[in-house]
């Protein structure tokens, strides 16, 4: 049974994602839906930007056989371990992967305008809630309990938002949002395995597998000659909205079937993106400048800009990445106060923008 829930979707994905994504590169290139590099390297001067397009039908395809074959062994172990109204949950947030993944297929055809981008992810961040999922206790966490759903779903909403549209940033580094989201969802995976949540565990496994080629490909596809590709809009906010889905999830379950606090270490997996995007909104609204514009302040650029290359910015926010999963990890699996666990993390994060404005800056004086 093991096998359908790790196994099976993941090599399901990976092998679909290797079928289609070599497909999606030929049209898009005979379309001349491709990005210019910023780089000078002639094999880079076009790089095509509907890379995520594959994720939604492979994460269906895989979740989908799992599913099946993991009812036709043994039926009363996957539904006998999901109430009904998980049920109602997977499916509500089924039809908000499908919707922010046709806005983004629009976006990076097209274009959406925000208002029109924001008040459609709006739409799909409120069937979670909807659903019967959202955050209703915070252990502690700067002091709070338990909260009424007038408080806890428009917080719940608003972090959907957030973590959706954090994720498509880091798509400027190679391998960076595919990276990143391989490490979330495999410790999200090990929770789902603890909490023993087998639709949770194959979701995420089905995910990982279908970033495991997009990641090998941007990192070292270039080496067999392989295209570099970007996941685009539909690719991150995919990403973003499952994240998300699956992180409030596992977070309900903390005091219960997991240790308390555990939302420390699920929310622990996304710190990088959802600290990088708080520090630049506060610089721009400093600033008097549009939140909502783009500039190259994200912590990606400002590595680059110290004197950083792309494979050692990769290879640097993967590393503190895991260094802030595993931090939370022994915190809240040793009982540690949640609020000073989240002070310990902002404390890493700031000292570390330190040091990069210090390369910065020493950088800019050459």
């Amino acid at each position: 049974m093991q096998l359908c829930l790790t196994i099976v979707p993941l090599l399901l994905s990976v092998v679909l994602a290797m079928y289609i994504i070599p497909r999606i590169l030929l049209v898009s290139v005979k379309k001349d839906l491709v990005i210019p590099s910023e780089t000078h390297d002639k094999d880079r001067q076009k790089v095509p930007r509907l890379g995520g397009i594959s994720l939604f039908p492979v994460l269906v395809i895989s979740v989908g056989t799992s599913v099946v074959l993991s009812l036709a062994l043994n039926p009363d172990f996957l539904l006998g371990s999901e109430p009904e109204s998980a049920i109602v949950q997977y499916l509500f947030a089924l039809a908000g992967v499908a919707t922010v993944y046709l806005l983004g297929v629009m976006d990076d055809l097209i274009g959406v305008s925000l208002t029109s981008k924001l008040a459609i992810e709006f739409i799909a961040s409120l069937l979670i809630p909807l659903s019967g999922l959202w955050l209703n206790d915070f252990h502690g966490l700067l002091g709070i309990g338990e909260v009424p759903a007038a408080v806890g779903m428009p917080v719940t909403v608003f972090t959907i938002l957030y973590i959706t549209n954090a994720v498509p940033i880091l798509d400027d580094v190679d391998g960076l949002a595919s990276g990143l989201a391989m490490i979330a969802f495999t410790v999200l995976a090990y929770l789902s395995w603890l909490a023993n949540q087998p639709l949770l565990l194959i979701v995420c496994m089905a995910m990982t597998g279908m970033l495991l080629p997009l990641f090998f490909r941007n990192v070292a596809g270039k080496h067999i000659h392989w295209r570099n590709l970007y996941l685009g809009d539909t690719g991150g906010l995919v990403i973003g909205y499952v994240l998300s889905f699956v992180v409030i999830a596992l977070s309900r379950m903390g005091g219960t079937i997991l240790p308390d606090g555990v939302l420390m270490v699920c929310f622990g997996t996304l710190l990088i993106p959802m600290f990088d995007v708080l520090r630049v909104a506060v610089t721009r609204v400093v600033n008097h400048r549009n939140i909502f514009m783009r500039d190259n302040n994200h912590i990606h650029h400002r590595l680059m800009q110290g004197g950083m290359q792309p494979m050692g910015v990769l290879l640097t926010l993967l590393a503190v990445c895991l260094f802030f999963i595993g931090l939370n990890f022994v915190g809240v699996w040793l009982g540690w106060n949640l609020s000073l666990l989240m002070v310990a993390d902002m404390l890493c994060w700031l000292l570390m923008q330190v040091v990069i404005s210090y390369y910065k800056n020493k950088n800019r004086e050459f």
